[in-house]
């Protein structure tokens, strides 16, 4: 479907044209938002955010115009936008102070074992960024099943795959994290 034809069903049948934006926009939406959340928030902050960036766009969907560009770019900025206000929110009320510009985390103090502590964030950090460098559709592989829980077979009718194929893809992905992390060429 064109994005004309999106805006053209938006006008006559709304409830119709947001279960077409759901279904094809969706995943879209959520991968931008693992990308930005994903290494400090929850997955219940991931669902907020993915809420929050739905109605956003539902709230101004007659603003959107296909003569001035593409839907696709149109909730992509939309939801870039509202996941980096979520990951400020989310550092911030974890105590981390974070520069997006720098790449730098600087840590609170902790009365607790901060050297581990701080290992095990760096870990996780480098873990997901090894998870991001598998590509598609291997990387939503990996966090349908291991950061929602999702069974092989949710997760091939969401990426629209045969539980066969996620099943495989699984398995190697697995192995490629496996071998990166046992070599330990993933610290920069």
């Amino acid at each position: 479907m064109t994005d004309t034809e999106w805006e053209n069903m938006f006008r006559e049948s709304p409830s119709q044209a947001y279960g077409l934006f759901i279904e094809e926009y969706g995943n879209l939406i959520y991968a931008i938002v693992i990308n930005k959340i994903g290494g400090c928030g929850t997955k219940e902050d991931v669902e907020d955010c993915v809420s929050d960036i739905m109605v956003e766009f539902f709230k101004n969907a007659e603003r959107f115009s296909a003569d001035s560009g593409s839907l696709k770019s149109y909730i992509s900025i939309i939801a870039k936008r509202r996941a980096i206000d979520a990951f400020r929110e989310i550092t911030g009320r974890n105590g981390i102070v974070y520069d997006m510009d720098d790449d730098n985390i600087v840590l609170p103090p902790s009365d607790n074992d901060t050297a581990g502590e701080a290992e095990k964030h760096i870990f996780s950090r480098e873990l997901w960024n090894i998870v991001k460098s598998l590509g598609e559709p291997d990387c939503s592989i990996i966090v349908y099943q291991y950061f929602y829980n999702h069974t092989v077979q949710e997760t091939a009718q969401r990426l629209d795959m045969t539980s066969d194929a996620v099943q495989k893809r699984s398995i190697r992905a697995r192995k490629k994290i496996g071998t990166i992390l046992k070599s330990g060429d993933y610290y920069d």
